[in-house]
């Protein structure tokens, strides 16, 4: 593609506010966060809608720059280049891509109100053992959520069958050394608050698993963990997939 088609493309496709990907050979200059340089290479750069740019390059998930939403945008023709040059002003951020070929360019006004819902959040999982306690065990009864206290909000607070305070913190991945940590900073804010010891609490991991270190810290301090995942809602979709005991 001639570069002065796509200059005119790009301008054209911006007074449009549409979705822009360009793939290019470029090279990237930019100064704010940090000063960096990007020799010549075959790249990928998305301009959304709201001026967001980003620049990837053939490999990984993340991009190896990009500019804020609200960023403006200019371009120029210089020689054997297409020059986009992109600032923020509000962050000193300034971004140039130097284009020496435009493989493809396309653009497209996109439509999506939409915000996305995360599913099984450690709120999901306090709420579900809220309503089936159950998950921790027949012997407890929730009181409370994000119940809050100096170290922040306890997961599940609550008592046993033998009336002991019980607290609960949810982990959505494998619990590690950290989570035994603030489980035992909310269990002794509970003891002092209600002048109890450790005879009368009990400290609940609430995960999919634990890590081994914390495995032993749980010991240490008497503490359980009760092997709960959070809840998903796209679990059925799984089910019907097929494992390799299926073949």
């Amino acid at each position: 593609m001639e570069l002065e088609d796509a200059l005119q493309e790009l301008d054209e496709a911006l007074r449009r506010n549409e979705v822009i990907t360009v793939f290019c050979s470029c090279t990237i200059s930019y100064s704010g966060r940090a000063e960096s340089e990007l020799g010549e290479g075959e790249r990928v750069i998305v301009i959304k809608q709201d001026n967001t740019v980003l620049v990837h390059q053939p490999t990984d998930s993340t991009p190896v720059n990009y500019m804020k939403d609200g960023s403006s945008i200019e371009l120029s023709h210089d020689d054997d280049r297409l020059v986009l040059e992109s600032r923020n002003l509000a962050d000193k951020d300034y971004l140039q891509v130097e284009i020496s070929d435009v493989v493809s360019l396309s653009a497209a006004k996109l439509q999506d109100g939409r915000s996305l819902q995360l599913v099984g959040t450690e709120e999901d999982m306090s709420d579900m053992i809220r309503d089936n306690p159950d998950e921790i065990g027949s012997w407890f009864t929730p009181v409370s959520r994000e119940e809050h206290t100096a170290y922040g909000f306890m997961d599940v607070f609550g008592y046993d069958d033998e009336g002991r305070f019980v607290i609960v913190e949810c982990k959505r991945y494998t619990a590690g050394v950290s989570a035994v940590q603030q489980l035992r900073r909310y269990v002794e804010k509970v003891q002092a608050l209600k002048g109890v010891g450790d005879a009368k609490t009990r400290g609940v991991i609430a995960a999919p698993d634990v890590a081994s270190n914390a495995k032993d810290m749980l010991q240490d301090w008497s503490y359980e963990h009760a092997r709960v995942k959070p809840p998903n809602r796209q679990e059925r979709f799984r089910e019907k997939q097929q494992s390799l005991s299926d073949f």
